[in-house]
């Protein structure tokens, strides 16, 4: 007589996130995305800077793990604030007894690693992960003494808290190295995955998004950007290239896809640059990522990145891109091949970069081929699940 395999338990993961931008969508993407017969998921995320993609998962994502809302996992340095969220992660590690711990972008991953230094053997944790996201070290705000204790933070809980640090960018693997967080073998690259789903034909994109009524004739050439209006950015850049590029190209539009803390001064900078008839403001959609294909040049002015999910999904339609050369925006644009590169800040050749794209159009499926054979959330989810299971990077 045949005996019945027993069916396996599934391993218990609980996943610790700021629920915003980049770092929302890939936990979006890794929950909805994970096999539910091999992983218990419980999802614990901070509600302070939640954005509108990630508020629109949330029921999507319930359907595939618990949440759990925490009020005190905040960005700004506030000792009380962090105190509570940090007895708040213990106390839903106690419940959920977890075996593996992933956390996701700086804060949380300073205050998750340090509960695991507490508590974690005693609730059953066995391997932990991190995903920074850009470490806040990078960012141009952060520098002298504050630069010096966050790096110091970082390698503490990498060398002592941390099994393994999933990379976006092999940029952001070279800056933890450079600064010696900890051994080479303790990060891995795991680049933003987009699913290979179908978007819209250039036409209907640009119905979708209306341009006919915004003044844009169906042949004009539009540039275009799908990202908040936020420091990070630098969306003002963006303006300036755009100045530059109609003085040469009067029939060519910029449309901005986002919002942001900056909205108010960007559309102060169009007026004060004389064109507000060739820029197009349209705020937060939640078809970002299909509308991408109404554009024939992408444009991101970017002043630092970790993996930026608007790039691939450029890419996945075929769009050609002009991006600032930088951590993460470098990996994923190759030049002459599926787009162009220019300095941080410098409009002037941010300008040539993108007149140059629409002068010389890239071929699409060449554009689109370097998002297959790299940027597949396939390719994502699986090498992140095989490290939830115990396997080693090669």
């Amino acid at each position: 007589m045949t005996r019945p395999v027993p069916s396996r338990v599934p391993r218990r993961v609980l996943i610790i996130q700021e629920a915003m931008g980049g770092c929302g969508r890939h936990v979006v993407d890794l929950v909805t995305g994970l096999d539910r017969e091999r992983f218990d998921v419980t999802v614990m995320y901070g509600t302070s800077r939640i954005d509108d993609y990630y508020r629109a998962a949330i029921p999507r994502m319930a359907e595939h793990a618990r949440l759990i809302p925490c009020d005190d996992l905040v960005r700004p340095i506030s000792p009380a604030r962090e105190l509570r969220a940090l007895r708040a992660v213990m106390r839903v590690m106690r419940e959920v007894r977890p075996e593996v711990v992933h956390c996701h972008s700086s804060k949380a991953g300073v205050i998750v690693r340090m509960a695991v230094r507490l508590c974690g053997r005693r609730y059953g944790v066995r391997r932990v992960f991190y995903t920074p996201h850009a470490y806040s070290f990078q960012a141009p705000e952060f520098g002298g003494r504050k630069r010096f204790v966050f790096v110091g933070l970082e390698r503490w809980m990498s060398r002592h808290a941390t099994a393994l640090t999933f990379n976006v960018s092999a940029g952001e693997r070279e800056a933890a190295l450079a600064e010696r967080l900890d051994e080479p073998g303790k990060f891995e690259v795991v680049y933003n995955g987009v699913a290979d789903a179908p978007v819209p034909s250039r036409a209907e994109a640009r119905a979708l998004l209306g341009l006919d009524k915004l003044g844009v004739p169906s042949g004009a050439p539009v540039v275009g950007v799908t990202a908040r209006l936020v420091e990070q950015k630098d969306p003002l850049t963006a303006v300036a290239v755009m100045a530059k590029v109609v003085a040469s190209r009067p029939d060519a539009h910029l449309v901005m896809v986002g919002d942001g803390d900056l909205e108010d001064t960007v559309r102060e900078a169009v007026e004060s640059a004389g064109i507000a008839g060739h820029v197009h403001l349209l705020g937060y959609r939640s078809d970002a990522e299909h509308v991408v294909s109404a554009f024939d040049v992408y444009l991101l002015t970017s002043l630092y990145e970790g993996m930026p999910y608007s790039l691939v999904e450029a890419l996945r339609a075929g769009v050609p891109i002009a991006a600032t050369d930088t951590t993460g925006n470098s990996e994923v644009v190759t030049p002459g091949v599926n787009g162009a590169l220019f300095p941080v800040g410098d409009a002037e050749a941010g300008a040539r970069a993108v007149l140059d794209l629409l002068a010389d159009p890239l071929p699409s499926e060449q554009v689109r081929g370097t998002y297959l054979k790299r940027f597949t959330l396939d390719r994502m989810l699986d090498t992140i699940a095989a490290r939830y299971e115990g396997e080693v990077p090669a």
